[in-house]
């Protein structure tokens, strides 16, 4: 072939194939079985002008490029991948190198185009949604960057630029790794379904230390200890293991066996595979390096602070209830609002406060709502002047300002983060709800437990004393404080990640992201 060709000819075949559905073309991996490869066109290309090369026998690099497609499979996005994945370790046990080349190259374009779209379609990929139709074709810089390169050291360097920089990313990954390497036969084991608390007698233990060991809370070694103790001993020092595995699942750490702990006893092997991987891959869509970041993970409900990769400040939040889920986004948090007021939104003012209003004269009043004409206007309608029989919370044709002040339900800190979907973080002055385990109970925006010791960080670090944190504080009229430096802010749904001590926890889905994404196959097992 005339190599001065070969940029025209990827050119032209990458537009072919982007402009038109993904072809299907069933590939012979031996002579009992075969898969439908995705992209055959370009890869017959890829074959014929890298024949002399061989790539994939680089065990490095082969063992890069699986893991990842590993984590894909593993997370259950799209329905094909376990089948292609399957395919492809079985042609390296039997050295059918050619047969690898093949499926190899098909699958790294997918991967390719993956990581190139997932920017755009993260959250309609990894939030509730999957991968259910080609993806197209992956740049024509991405496919030479690879296949070009001068060595196998350069590819592998390809593919680990491919991954977020973050130890995040790199800890959940070897945990993952590490509990899908120490269970790889079948596992099917019943459900616990026993009630028990430290003390009384404890039914199905055989069965309840089988579910710990799934879970990776003992070893074999460790459970033949508990079974010997005796058949219905709850021994303190199995209520210390339960009590770990619950601190681990985000639950109170009694230590009694009740409903939340038995659900999360019970979640399988491969359920624990897919909601690990599944929040690898959702890593990559917050895992950028500033200086300065807000984070809040919804399911934990935490807000923390970052800077210079440390975290030095946390705080409990409360989140969105299911029905008005505070949604992902990114902004920059710009400035403190102290004593703020607050402009109701329409939603919350037609279903929430008028329908109470409407039954009750002195709601306004007793609660600090001002009616105005429209949020520009400086009038406040007297509630006496409105011919409240014709008022309905549909067609309530005013807005709602409540004053400042203790009572306020932005309470007395309001943080700024400009965004399409008016969200924010603030204080409340409902903090009893902070006690409680389960924190979805806003209307979107974010409550901030330690609101106050917050503004007093923000404002330190952009420079101010304490005194002129007090003098802001002190002001009875709203007043606004801009930090010199914005701060990056996230959103993240992160149902299960690792602690600062290694171990992985896991969160209730809230949302049901985790469970919406979840195909009908899932819970097949493939262990290869």
């Amino acid at each position: 072939m005339n190599y001065s060709l070969k940029p025209y000819l990827f050119f032209t075949l990458c537009c072919l194939i982007g402009m038109q559905p993904v072809y299907s073309h069933a590939f012979a991996v031996n002579s009992a079985s075969e898969i439908e490869l995705k992209y055959p066109v370009l890869v017959e290309t890829i074959s014929q002008e890298h024949a002399h090369k061989s790539i994939w026998q680089d065990q490095s690099l082969r063992e890069q490029f699986e893991n990842q497609i590993l984590l894909l499979v593993l997370a259950d996005i799209s329905d094909d991948l376990a089948e292609r994945y399957q395919a492809l370790t079985e042609a390296a046990e039997e050295n059918n190198w050619p047969g690898y080349e093949i499926i190899a190259s098909d699958l790294l374009l997918f991967y390719m185009s993956y990581t190139q779209q997932i920017p755009a379609q993260g959250n309609s990929w990894l939030f509730g949604g999957r991968i259910n139709h080609g993806i197209g074709t992956p740049s024509k810089a991405s496919i030479d960057a690879f296949f070009n390169a001068q060595s196998n050291q350069q590819r592998l360097e390809y593919f680990q630029a491919l991954q977020p920089a973050s130890d995040q990313y790199t800890q959940l990954s070897q945990n993952l790794f590490d509990y899908y390497h120490k269970n790889r036969k079948k596992i099917s084991i019943p459900e616990f379904t026993a009630f028990a608390k430290q003390g009384e007698n404890l039914e199905q233990k055989t069965l309840l230390l089988s579910r710990l060991q799934i879970s990776g809370e003992i070893s074999l070694e460790s459970k033949a200890y508990f079974e010997a103790q005796g058949e219905q001993l709850y021994s303190p020092e199995l209520q210390n293991i339960i009590q770990f595995f619950q601190k681990r699942h985000g639950l109170k750490a009694d230590g009694i066996i009740g409903a939340n702990t038995r659900f999360w006893l019970n979640i399988s092997h491969q359920e624990r595979l897919r909601l690990m991987a599944l929040n690898i891959l959702r890593i990559q869509l917050w895992s950028v390096n500033k200086p300065r970041m807000v984070l809040v993970n919804i399911p934990n409900y935490t807000m923390e602070y970052w800077e210079s990769g440390k975290k030095v400040f946390e705080s409990k939040v409360i989140v969105g209830r299911l029905t008005r889920k505070t949604p992902l986004f990114s902004s920059k948090l710009d400035s403190i609002v102290f004593n703020p007021t607050w402009r109701v939104p329409t939603r919350i003012m037609r279903n929430d406060i008028l329908p109470k209003a409407l039954s009750d004269n002195d709601y306004f009043t007793d609660h600090r709502y001002d009616i105005i004409p429209n949020w520009r206007s400086k009038d406040v309608i007297n509630p006496e002047n409105i011919a409240w029989e014709n008022i309905t919370a549909a067609n309530f044709p005013y807005k709602l300002r409540q004053q400042s002040g203790q009572s306020n339900a932005l309470g007395l800190y309001k943080f700024n983060t400009p965004n399409k979907n008016a969200i924010y973080l603030h204080d409340t002055p409902a903090k009893s709800l902070f006690d409680k385990q389960y924190r979805a109970y806003s209307s979107g925006c974010i409550r901030v437990q330690e609101s106050k010791k917050f503004a007093q960080l923000l404002m330190d670090k952009s420079g101010f004393s304490d005194q002129d944190f007090l003098s802001h504080h002190q002001l009875p009229e709203t007043n606004v404080v801009a930090l010199k430096k914005k701060i990056t802010m996230f959103t993240m749904y992160q149902t299960v990640w690792v602690d600062e001590f290694g171990f992985t926890q896991f969160r209730k889905d809230i949302y049901n992201y985790d469970k919406l994404s979840k195909s009908r196959n899932a819970e097949k097992n493939f262990y290869f």
